[in-house]
């Protein structure tokens, strides 16, 4: 069991998954262990250098050590704070390693790395279908002796809009999926979506991403064939979060975004293929999913070895609509208020 905190000297330190929509869906953890301490024992966190900008927005007033390359030049930062006690999210060997010098380390039962920890737990499963990301986090906590928690995101801040946003409303599509190619809806889709969308409303789209997506927003603004504001590897990932803040609507696929996007409580509509919203999907109720079930998802592969089918045969059909709901059900909340 997680040792109870003795010392305001002696913080406890949870260290986060190193994806974008990992870490958001450990949020609910993170502050569940935080309300745990009240105040008896400070909270770090330690989490990928890629995301330090979001930690003021996503958990402010808890420190967020950026985890080195190397695993063992975290040794003596953790000495250097006294930490008496860290909880692992990911499974990785490289995590393990990082917290050694920690009198008390706990995580996810895996062959190879349980020697590392004084404590281990499995995964929660389920006979059939999935258990969330979010409530796998939440269960390895009440394992290790916290209360139950729930998988809810915490109240997102306020950003200002980007200096250089447009003055009318903005869709903002993100095609890019840093997981992999089977992650990916077709160029030509989202191009439809987007003329669809502006033909209804006065929209300005947006392409969005990182540096690794480029490739994929360049081939929808060719697929599209008219003006459009391509952003891509030009934002960092602090200012893509108050770009999708002030979006009228995102679109997006299975990814950081996606996640960030429910943080945000943000309309999208997120497009799934070979991975499954049972197990990954946003928290709260502010994002749709557009998915079209065959029989081999989900698969969780990055690569298709076939034709890709779950994604060539969800059509704009299928996810215009939702689009449009988002932008309805938008209208009448501004109307009313």
């Amino acid at each position: 069991m997680i040792p109870a905190p003795t010392s305001l000297d002696k913080p406890h330190l949870l260290r986060l998954p190193n994806w974008l929509g990992d870490l958001i869906l450990a949020l609910p953890s993170v502050h569940l262990y935080q309300s745990w301490l009240n105040q008896r024992a400070p909270l770090l966190v330690v989490g990928p250098p890629s995301l330090s900008s979001l930690a003021p927005i996503l958990i402010p007033g808890i420190e967020y050590i950026s985890a080195p390359s190397f695993p063992f030049a975290l040794h003596s930062i953790l000495k250097k704070k006294q930490v008496s006690a860290a909880t692992l999210l990911p499974n990785s060997l490289r995590v393990a390693f990082e917290t050694l010098p920690i009198s008390y380390r706990a995580g996810f039962s895996r062959p190879l790395r349980n020697s590392l920890l004084t404590e281990h737990k499995p995964r929660r499963t389920l006979p059939y279908g999935f258990v969330h990301v979010a409530d796998q986090y939440l269960g390895l906590l009440e394992d290790l002796g916290l209360p139950k928690g729930k998988a809810e995101l915490p109240p997102p801040p306020s950003l200002p809009k980007p200096k250089n946003a447009p003055a009318q409303p903005y869709l903002a599509i993100l095609p890019g999926a840093a997981y992999g190619s089977a992650k990916r809806w077709d160029p030509a889709s989202f191009a439809s979506v987007i003329r669809n969308l502006q033909k209804s409303r006065p929209l300005q789209p947006i392409l969005l991403g990182g540096p690794g997506d480029i490739e994929a927003c360049q081939a929808v603004a060719q697929s599209l064939g008219s003006p459009i504001t391509d952003l891509s590897g030009k934002t960092t990932t602090l200012e893509l979060a108050h770009w999708l803040a002030h979006a009228e609507l995102i679109l997006c696929h299975d990814s950081g975004p996606m996640h960030l996007a429910s943080f945000l409580r943000k309309p999208a509509v997120a497009i799934f293929g070979s991975t499954e919203p049972g197990w990954t999907g946003p928290l709260g109720s502010t994002v749709s999913i557009a998915q079209h079930k065959v029989s081999c998802n989900p698969c969780f592969l990055k690569t298709c070895p076939l034709d890709r089918r779950c994604m060539t045969r969800l059509t704009p059909e299928e996810v215009l609509p939702l689009c449009l709901h988002h932008l309805t059900s938008m209208n009448k909340k501004i109307k009313y208020e």
